[in-house]
């Protein structure tokens, strides 16, 4: 036995400190920096959908169009492609083209929140 009355084995310590628990798996505080090629393929999509809006809201409507479809598409089914419904139709399409180009732009322009 020890002076104070105790085992020697048997330590206890009086007061224990908290074992460190490694921090969590948090984003630094910054804003997160996006590299270029984050930005190349919405950017490349978005000319994508531009240019497909042109065509379609345009190229019904022209008279090239008109021609093709009387060349390369057989007489029944010309009632149909020539028809204001179908090319308003055709125009439409491309307009929801546009607002996707433009959402894609948005995107790109926004600061992200975390990585990608």
């Amino acid at each position: 036995m020890s002076d104070n009355g105790h085992s020697p084995h048997l330590r206890v310590p009086l007061a224990s400190a908290p074992s460190p628990v490694p921090p969590p798996n948090v984003p630094p505080a910054g804003p997160s920096r996006r590299r270029w090629y984050h930005y190349l393929g919405p950017a490349v999509f978005a000319l994508f959908c531009i240019e497909l809006g042109v065509l379609l809201v345009l190229a019904p409507w022209l008279d090239i169009y008109e021609r093709n479809v009387h060349q390369f598409i057989p007489q029944s089914w010309q009632f149909v492609l020539l028809s204001r419904h179908f090319r308003g139709g055709l125009s439409a399409l491309g307009f929801l083209n546009f607002l996707v180009a433009l959402n894609e732009l948005i995107d790109l322009v926004r600061p992200s929140s975390s990585t990608p």
